[in-house]
């Protein structure tokens, strides 16, 4: 059986929607794994008639030998979830011979209360971490653990995370994650343990997606128990940094798998996040579209005005824009348009930051990243942009550890290259030219299609003297930059990346190290001098 090619149905008040495995009622919504859908689909289509086990493997499980567990563990799914939709439908076992459907009648106006407009953001609950019995110092590490991570989380406007209080009216202990994410109605479970072993602690945590119980991300850390309060801070920003990236890679994956014509708000978002982040012309074209499609349908929405600001930086960042004054306008207008709609959302305030930045507003900027970390303290970007700005202020060892600050705290970001970035430039400036060097090739190993990065390697390399590495890392820069699209394209007589568009993307607040970089560049070959 195709789920996919099956139609919508009801089951009473039940709304059925196999292609998606959703099931909606009155009481909410749940995703249903596969072989549970594929059954309840059988069941249906008979219309009251009883199916034999028989049929159902054949229908099902496309006619492969499985064991009467198998069938009998479906079967109780199924009339959990009757219960939990308030006996739409009942499963009857007809001794010897097989199954059979009962639908209740609707009642008049009960339609279902939930009605998927495609904005719900994923939904995520974080689970008690277990721990040895017994031990109360690991009770209380995992208990304010639990706490600590659902509070961060709670921070994200791309998240819906469960309260820890829903947790105590909730039999959730020993079901497997599918049931409590039906149980509960979230989309994730945040899982994990704690044990403590000659003086270290370990945690593991593993980030599960209901629908179909796997994997979306996990890890293990390893501290000294030297100063809990300490290590508790270290293993929560660590986690918090990368279960939001986690989450949306896996809804950005899913919303690829839809036709364009049918998506709502939610999945426009996150096609739309993901082609931004893939950065290159046609992508952020592409973004700007699904974004703007996306706030048709809400237009106040934060996180959706605040991508479409960074959209609209874009060919500022790389100098392919033969106006970048009206482009850096129209990202303020609706960066201004974030932070009013909601003045506490850390991203808005973090976006506003990065377009004063361009603005050469710095005071403004560094006060927007403040902001954004008194609200988000877990926040990678504005930890990120704050080593930025430190960094062409010349403020190295403070650039670095903000900079660090963000690779620690989200090491899966996409924006991890801009951060590396911050690292090379602030060793730049210090004149530690080979650590400089180092951080800008890591830069270039997470945005190797970002121009910017190779000349600025370019640049580490040739004022270390290491003049081989330099033009290698030239020519790719140039050839990078050369075969882009857009108004501000190559002419053919002049450079590909010129000095205009360099200095918009090296704000140096101090005239001697933008000499410094130019000198360097054009030490290696750069034309643009």
């Amino acid at each position: 059986m195709q789920l996919a090619h099956q139609a919508a149905f009801s089951l009473g008040a039940l709304d059925v929607r196999p292609a998606t495995r959703e099931v909606v009622s009155q009481y909410g919504r749940e995703v249903l794994q596969p072989r549970v859908m594929q059954v309840l689909v059988a069941l249906a289509a008979a219309d009251g008639a009883v199916v034999s086990r028989d049929d159902l493997i054949a229908t099902c499980w496309d006619g492969r030998v499985v064991g009467e567990d198998a069938i009998t563990l479906v079967m109780m799914k199924l009339r959990k979830l009757a219960g939990r939709s308030g006996g739409a439908f009942a499963v009857e076992t007809i001794p010897r011979v097989g199954y059979r459907l009962a639908t209740a009648p609707a009642m008049p106006g009960s339609e279902p209360a939930l009605k998927l407009d495609g904005r719900a953001r994923p939904r995520l609950v974080v689970l008690e971490f277990t721990h040895a019995p017994g031990d109360e110092e690991q009770a209380w590490f995992a208990e304010a653990l639990a706490d600590e991570l659902t509070a961060g989380l709670s921070k994200s406007p791309l998240l819906a995370v469960t309260p820890r209080q829903f947790l105590l009216h909730s039999d959730v202990v020993g079901h497997p994650p599918g049931a409590i994410c039906a149980r509960l109605g979230v989309d994730y479970v945040l899982d994990g343990k704690v044990r403590s072993l000659g003086g270290t602690v370990r945690v593991s945590v593993d980030l599960i997606q209901g629908s179909d119980e796997t994997s979306a991300w996990s890890a293990h850390y390893d501290q000294p128990l030297a100063d809990l309060f300490s290590v508790l801070n270290e293993i929560t920003t660590s986690i918090i940094g990368t279960v939001e990236p986690a989450v949306l890679a896996r809804e950005e994956f899913r919303a690829q798998q839809t036709p364009e014509h049918s998506l709502q708000f939610w999945r426009l978002f996150v096609q739309g996040r993901r082609r931004f982040w893939r950065s290159t012309p046609q992508d952020v074209r592409a973004a700007e579209g699904l974004l703007e499609q996306a706030l048709a349908i809400e237009p106040d929405d934060v996180s959706a005005l605040s991508i479409l600001a960074h959209c609209k930086l874009f060919d500022v960042w790389v100098g392919n824009t033969e106006d970048p004054s009206a482009a850096i306008g129209e990202a303020h207008r609706i960066a201004l348009s974030a932070v009013a709609a909601d003045g506490s959302d850390a991203f808005a305030h973090y976006t506003l930051g990065v377009v004063f930045s361009t603005m050469v507003r710095l005071a403004e900027a560094k006060a927007e990243q403040r902001r954004a970390l008194e609200l988000n303290p877990y926040l990678a970007a504005a930890s990120g942009e704050m080593g930025r700005l430190l960094a062409f202020e010349g403020q190295s060892p403070d650039a670095i550890a903000y900079s660090e600050r963000a690779i620690a705290a989200s090491p899966n970001d996409p924006a991890t290259w801009l951060w590396f970035r911050s690292k090379a430039i602030a060793r730049f400036v210090a004149g530690d030219y080979e650590a400089a060097a180092r951080d800008a090739a890591d830069a270039c190993a997470r945005g190797a299609e970002r121009f910017p990065l190779h000349y600025l390697l370019a640049a580490c390399h040739s004022a270390a003297g290491q003049m081989a590495q330099a033009r290698r890392a030239l020519e790719t820069g140039e050839r990078l930059a050369g075969g882009r699209q857009g108004p501000g394209r190559r002419r053919s007589n002049g450079p590909a990346y010129s000095l205009e568009a360099l200095k918009t993307g090296h704000p140096f607040v101090r005239a001697a190290d933008l000499d410094r970089l130019v000198k360097a560049l054009g030490t290696a070959g750069w034309q643009g001098v």
